[in-house]
């Protein structure tokens, strides 16, 4: 179970076997998310689980959060 933390620039993600708490690290307009020792994650490692709001844009930018996809009714002009 993961432990709460009410640090609401706190980013959690997991690796598909640990959870673990990443920090943002700027450089120009993309962010790269690091671990405790500082090393650099991967958009490809993580699945991010929690992320403050206002880094949300910047986070898909740089590829650690998918594009949002169209939720309306699929719909085909399709002559079958």
């Amino acid at each position: 179970m993961m432990r709460s933390d009410d640090d609401s620039t706190a980013i959690f993600a997991s690796d598909g076997s640990t959870i673990q708490r990443l920090w943002l690290s700027a450089e120009d307009a993309l962010v790269i998310l690091t671990n405790e020792a500082g090393v650099s994650i991967a958009p490809w490692e993580v699945e991010l689980l929690r992320w403050p709001i206002e880094a949300e844009d910047r986070l898909r930018r740089s590829g650690y959060l998918p594009f949002r996809t169209f939720d309306g009714e699929l719909w085909c002009n399709c002559a079958d």
